[in-house]
């Protein structure tokens, strides 16, 4: 029965070890993994660009375009050809 102790100890010893370094090895992959995570920032890896400016140092200011007439001027002509084929089909 002393045999079967011994041998139960030892492996009880031996799965204890790999269960423990391989903890510590998924410990260690898990936070390489979130290293690789923070460092992948892109505000942070980006070069710092300044604004354009004009010669006096002023910053350019972009003012949004307006679509308004281009879709007008695209509706007016869609509408202009389905009229056509309209006619056409008379």
């Amino acid at each position: 029965m002393s045999l079967l102790d011994s041998w139960g100890e030892s492996l009880s010893g031996i799965t204890d070890s790999i269960v423990n370094g391989g903890e510590s090895l998924v410990d260690a992959w898990f936070e390489s993994e979130a290293d690789k995570v923070a460092s992948a920032a892109p505000e942070e890896n980006r070069p710092k660009k300044e604004q354009a400016q004009q010669p006096t140092g002023q910053p350019i200011t972009y003012a949004p375009m307006n679509n308004n007439m281009l879709m007008i001027g695209g509706g007016i002509v869609v509408l202009m050809m389905f009229m056509m084929l309209m006619m056409r089909g008379k």
